[in-house]
């Protein structure tokens, strides 16, 4: 229910209405206090040994915004991009490579044409331009060989990984699996969501970071005295 934090001058306690957490000095413990999220007004605990006692609530969040329906703390905002990012960057994966892996093992000739598609991209943005013109198709051809050889391992992983990102995002926005949430953004922050998908990395990483951080724990309940 709380985290102690500098014994002696601050304790972090939660407010008992939006479940919000802030920070009062230790004097202030039993008083009334006021939440400065959703202005509701409680005694804040005391101090029982190791622990603080439960908060009473004296007046009701101010509006009704601070709360869902079921009672639950709102949100944290911080968390609705990578969220949102993960859903978004995840459902794009799991479609794309959805389909690739349905034409790699039902129209291999469509999957080799989209392997050297591919390669030919890559030739416009400079790569492997330096190698001699006259070696460059039979090089190309080694390297759809090669791809061709490997994607039917790459793409039903990179499908995993996008639905673990879909689904860590849906963990986040839903406060449902604290694990599944990071394990989504691990998927997301390894850039298999998408083959290339520097979005989902970075929306990943930065789920990540704010995972670990009170805000983070605290949306999913885990901070406790």
């Amino acid at each position: 229910m709380t985290q102690q934090s500098q014994p002696g001058s601050t304790e972090v306690i939660r407010c008992p209405a939006c479940h919000h957490l802030l920070r009062v000095p230790m004097e202030w413990l039993g008083a009334a206090v006021q939440c400065p999220e959703c202005q509701a007004r409680f005694r804040a605990p005391v101090r029982q040994g190791d622990h603080l006692s439960e908060p009473e609530l004296l007046a009701g969040p101010v509006g009704a915004s601070c709360s869902s329906p079921s009672g639950t703390a709102a949100a944290d905002p911080a968390l609705w991009l990578p969220a949102y990012g993960l859903i978004v960057c995840g459902l794009a994966g799991l479609i794309i490579n959805l389909f690739l892996t349905w034409r790699l093992f039902h129209d291999p000739v469509a999957a080799r044409a989209y392997v050297q598609q591919q390669i030919e991209r890559l030739r416009d943005w400079g790569f492997g331009n330096d190698e001699p013109e006259e070696e460059r198709a039979d090089r190309d051809e080694q390297r759809t060989d090669l791809a061709m050889r490997h994607l039917p391992w790459i793409v039903p992983t990179c499908t995993v990984a996008a639905a673990l990102a879909l689904a860590g995002g849906v963990s986040i926005a839903l406060r449902w699996n604290y694990r599944l949430a990071q394990l989504g953004c691990v998927a997301a922050a390894l850039n298999l969501v998408g083959l290339c998908c520097l979005p989902g990395a970075l929306v990943g990483l930065w789920g990540l970071l704010l995972l670990q951080s009170d805000e983070g724990r605290e949306h999913f309940g885990l901070l406790t005295s």
